[in-house]
């Protein structure tokens, strides 16, 4: 197989090693500074959850929270003025939520 000749002080061997090496640290990166997936059992020890607090365990938007309670992901219920969100159907999503799915 012919080589192709480069314009860089290195073959093209060791080129393609250090691209190689180079991504392969970029990606270590990545996935390091990646949310690890929630842990119900790492939840406040609370039975009702204010919608900032849901926001902050999923780490979404409030307009991405009352997305999901229009696509009826999650169930919430109000008192008086104040909506209110049970640990159990939080936990529920939890277990139900692929880790791929995007926020």
């Amino acid at each position: 197989m012919n080589e192709t000749p480069m314009l860089f002080p290195i073959t093209p061997s060791d080129f393609w090693k250090q691209i190689r090496i180079i991504i392969e640290q970029v990606i270590a990166d990545k996935l390091s500074k990646q949310n690890l997936p929630i842990n119900p059992s790492l939840l406040p020890e609370k039975a009702l959850f204010k919608p900032g607090d849901v926001c902050k365990i999923f780490q979404v938007s409030k307009p991405t929270l009352y997305e999901w309670l229009k696509q009826k992901k999650l169930k919430s219920f109000k008192v008086k003025s104040r909506r209110y969100f049970l640990r159990t159907d939080i936990e529920n999503l939890i277990s139900e939520k692929p880790d791929s799915e995007t926020k």
